[in-house]
């Protein structure tokens, strides 16, 4: 009886075990569709050096392959830059956003843990030339 009670805890303790590292190992498994949520944005601007925010990016809700970036360049919450997303690429076509004609790309690393941008903005008057990381919160 006591040699049953011990297979069976041993069973337990291994399925138990089992089940912690594959929830850890979830945690750190992204793909694709984890890009939709709020990044830690480090970005380097010509004009106003280096500043850091957050940004939220989700899916267009009508056009397939768009992607919003809501607060992008530290805009404001609400003002929203739309971009072109295939495979790890990003496109950002030129756009007026609260009277900043933007313009850029980016790329997505493959662990999705990171997404690098290179971007002009102007705001009619000084055109700013930007680098941008962001990270996974």
């Amino acid at each position: 009886m006591k040699i049953m009670n011990k297979y069976a805890f041993a069973v337990l303790f291994v399925l138990l075990f089992g089940i912690l590292l594959n929830s850890c190992e979830s945690l750190e498994d992204y793909g694709p569709e984890s890009i939709y949520d709020t990044w830690y944005c480090i970005e380097d601007s010509e004009i106003y050096g280096q500043t850091n925010y957050y940004v939220d990016l989700s899916k267009h809700p009508s056009e397939d392959g768009k992607i919003i970036l809501d607060n992008f360049y530290s805009l404001g919450l609400g003002l929203e830059v739309i971009a072109g997303l295939s495979g790890l690429s990003i496109v950002i076509p030129s756009q007026v956003v609260d009277g900043n004609t933007i313009a850029g790309s980016g790329s997505i690393a493959s662990d999705y843990k990171t997404i690098n941008f290179t971007y002009t903005v102007d705001d009619g008057g000084e055109v700013d030339h930007v680098t941008a990381q962001f990270k996974r919160l």
